[in-house]
């Protein structure tokens, strides 16, 4: 639903969960500096408000709203970048609170519209994300994503931290964080997504009495297959770890929307995803080179990657299997019984993801951001369609640009 250009309003009515569901998703172009005043700001504002100015009144107003949840991440949907707000409370049928939804949305509007951007708040903030920045590093698996993904998208949004960088998090000031803030609440796209046994007309009068955004004009890239001239590099870098971590990038030349989109889900459930897959039984069940080996499809950026964690030694011989599989894949060498497995995985997963809020909510951002109207049951269709043809020709598409070879110093 169209609130106003650029702003828009999702109810998802349903009667699954006793919780009320609230997510404000703020998007605008993704780029290193504003991800990462963003991840600030997105931290300062389920800090503290002008209202509730101490971390004390913030708490115990979420207490009083029947321990009422708050938080923030960010996320990176392709070329975009999202600041996503979320709450979620009982649902008044279940208390003594009949207005505890107006409630919820008044104090959604005292942090949205009256925050808490000062010096304290900032700087204690600041320490936070750098915290959580340095935990990412500090991770050799996370590490080895994040390097390889940098390395291979270099120019491209598909190397930016959605979070941000270090270097970058220490030069940004309170005026950063003051500018982002405008650029938040004024020009960026604006999805309010409201998920539980609610009426719609309801919180649409909750909607427009207490998150009156002004309209804007919205014109922003989300998807899209990312490009490069790398061929094929090989990277190592050496670290103080115990275990030597691997990460293989593809870009597969195939956006979300695309016909192929699907055929290359299911090759990459295939190929990595679940305990079935190739990876899975030639890496790790029949040679033991490792604990896990999954693949994983980043959809919004037309890329597909693998990682492992493994011993130094075995290093060659792993990289070797990988690549080994994909080629299986191209040559179409997977049985028909792996080829239906695969799917019906897939259709699993997405069946139970329709009992999980997360997933719902989810599912219904990407319709937005697709510009579509899909229900799970629309595309379990589509999987279900997908031919073993398909499943190759979508595979052969990919290219192989960047291994990422993290090891023990």
């Amino acid at each position: 639903m169209l609130l106003k250009q650029g702003v828009g309003l999702e109810v998802l009515q349903t009667k699954k969960f006793k919780d009320i569901g609230i997510s404000i998703r703020f998007r605008s172009p993704l780029d290193e500096k504003s991800a990462c005043v963003r991840s600030l700001l997105a931290l300062m504002l389920c800090d503290r408000s002008l209202r509730y100015d101490t971390k004390q009144k913030m708490s115990m107003h979420l207490d009083a709203l029947y321990g009422a949840s708050l938080n923030a991440q960010t996320m990176g949907y392709g070329a975009s970048h999202v600041v996503d707000i979320r709450m979620k409370v009982i649902n008044p049928k279940y208390c003594d609170n009949v207005n505890l939804n107006e409630e919820i949305f008044a104090f959604l509007k005292e942090i949205l519209f009256f925050p808490a951007i000062r010096e304290d708040v900032f700087i204690e903030a600041k320490k936070m994300l750098e915290a959580k920045i340095k935990r990412n590093i500090d991770d050799p698996a996370q590490y080895s994503i994040s390097k390889a993904l940098k390395l291979a998208g270099e120019g491209t949004p598909l190397a930016i931290s959605s979070l941000g960088e270090s270097e970058i998090c220490q030069s940004i000031t309170l005026q950063d964080v003051e500018r982002a803030y405008y650029s938040l609440i004024h020009e960026d796209a604006v999805d309010i997504l409201i998920c539980g046994d609610v009426e719609e007309q309801k919180v649409l009068d909750y909607v427009k009495k207490y998150l009156d955004f002004a309209a804007r004009e919205i014109n922003l890239l989300t998807y899209y297959a990312v490009k490069s001239d790398v061929k094929n590099r090989f990277v190592e870098e050496n670290r103080n770890i115990s275990q030597t971590n691997i990460t293989m990038i593809w870009f597969s030349d195939t956006m979300i929307v695309d016909d192929d989109y699907y055929p290359l889900r299911v090759g990459n459930a295939i190929l990595g995803q679940y305990a079935t897959s190739l990876l899975f039984q030639e890496v790790r069940e029949k040679n033991s080179l490792c604990y896990s080996i999954f693949s994983n499809l980043i959809s919004y950026d037309g890329a597909l990657g693998v990682t492992t964690g493994i011993d130094k030694q075995h290093s060659e011989k792993t990289i070797a299997l990988i690549k080994e599989q994909f080629e299986r894949m191209v040559n179409g060498d997977f049985s028909d019984e792996l080829f239906t497995v695969s799917k019906q995985m897939i259709v699993n997963s997405l069946r139970a993801s329709n009992d999980n809020m997360a997933s719902l909510i989810a599912l219904a951002y990407q319709n937005i951001l697709l510009s579509r109207r899909d229900t799970t049951q629309d595309i379990i269709t589509k999987i279900n369609e997908v031919t073993k043809q398909q499943v190759v020709d979508a595979m052969a598409k990919c290219r192989l640009k960047m291994t990422f070879l993290l090891t023990k110093r």
